[in-house]
């Protein structure tokens, strides 16, 4: 246990302060010098959440949710059209939805968004990926290693699926068009398009991973709780529009339940780790 408890107790301190901001970026006035203190004040808490969760990985689960597991939900043909209608249809909404949030927008508001948006920082994921994969191999329990690997596998996969569709959509920011959220250009858009939202998409991916993998009712509600105040916070901030962090959201669930093999779709397997105790190795098998 020893090691265990070194480990916890590492990565719950956090980076010192002085490597959090970057160099070359430091603030020279008060208001960025207060911008930049809370963000280095959010990160360490956040962090130390992560580990949290890297950490309860090693407790055993439900048995009946064990159970279903071993018989996973093949996606067919028709479910990829039904989630497309139902996020279509969430464009009828978009726009009055957007002024209702905005109209009701408060500093209060955005205290609790700005927290909530830090969900999304790579160090959550570097943490909570990079410290379940240490844990399994110090505690030889392949399920943690697996689900590190798991981690940054469906992160990878649902940014890629988000890229894409950015890139197609080219849709504009609620902030840039407030009237307008049929605005796009096809087959023309960047990292900065709206739709969907990436946010939405590697926050989901990681909740899902992390409640899959501990599959304890009470966490999965925690770490759902917390991406849909993830996606709030994108909608708070005029970032997005309702029906892209809607199809981030479905781009992250399905991102990690393929990697994690509760899902299946054209032959996909889930990926198989193995762990000899001082390394691990991660493939995929198809089917034709």
């Amino acid at each position: 246990m020893r090691p265990l408890a070194l480990l916890a107790g590492s990565v719950f301190a956090g980076p010192p302060v002085s490597r959090v901001l970057p160099i070359g970026d430091l603030p020279t006035e008060t208001d960025d010098r207060r911008r930049h203190a809370s963000r280095v004040i959010l990160r360490r808490p956040l962090v130390g959440l992560a580990a949290l969760f890297t950490l309860t990985l090693s407790v055993p689960g439900d048995t009946l949710s064990a159970q279903l597991r071993d018989e996973p939900m093949a996606i067919q043909w028709w479910h990829p059209l039904a989630a497309g209608a139902g996020v279509a249809t969430l464009f009828l909404v978009d726009e009055p939805l957007r002024d209702a949030l905005q109209n009701n927008r408060s500093s209060s508001l955005d205290d609790v968004a700005q927290v909530t948006k830090r969900f999304k920082e790579r160090e959550v994921f570097l943490v909570a990926s990079g410290g379940a994969i240490a844990l399994g191999l110090i505690a030889r329990q392949p399920k943690v290693t697996a689900t590190g690997a798991h981690i940054i596998t469906a992160y990878a996969l649902s940014s890629g699926l988000m890229i894409g569709t950015k890139w197609i959509f080219g849709r504009s920011r609620p902030s840039d068009t407030p009237d307008d959220p049929y605005n796009f250009d096809w087959f023309g858009g960047d990292s900065d398009s709206a739709f969907p939202s990436g946010s939405a998409a590697v926050v989901f991916s990681l909740a899902t991973t992390l409640a899959d993998a501990i599959d304890r009712t009470p966490v999965s509600i925690v770490l759902y709780s917390g991406a849909v105040l993830n996606a709030w916070a994108r909608l708070n901030s005029d970032r997005h529009w309702l029906s892209d962090v809607t199809l981030g959201a479905v781009y992250g669930i399905t991102a990690a339940k393929l990697v994690n093999g509760r899902w299946t779709v054209f032959g996909l397997d889930l990926p198989s780790i193995w762990v000899d105790g001082r390394s691990a190795s991660l493939g995929y098998s198809l089917a034709f």
